[in-house]
């Protein structure tokens, strides 16, 4: 039976994970914006730069804390701005150019 200063160190010595739920509450109490498991599951989902999960099994997928503050603290908001909008009109039509 380990004592509590092995519990200690080891607690210590482990980067702190945390699941997609657990997120929104700890980057508000972090001082960042709130931002919901919905979305964050999406932006895990699709954003090349969203840190990787450092541990997976099953459907349990955990992140390294540091990880996903620095991404969320150097993240640029852009509310309401339509990006779809956006890359249609940098796309260039194939009308145009016969």
């Amino acid at each position: 039976m380990p004592d509590s200063s092995e519990a200690a160190v080891s607690a210590v010595e482990q980067p702190p994970l945390l699941s997609i739920p657990e997120m929104p509450d700890r980057l508000e109490a972090a001082g960042l914006k709130r931002v919901g498991a919905p979305r964050i599951r999406q932006l895990a989902a699709t954003d090349p730069n969203f840190p990787a999960p450092v541990y997976e099994r099953g459907r349990l997928r955990l992140w390294n804390w540091e990880a996903v503050h620095a991404y969320f603290s150097g993240r640029t908001l852009r509310q309401g701005e339509r990006t779809d909008l956006r890359r249609q009109q940098e796309e260039p039509s194939g009308d145009s150019e016969q």
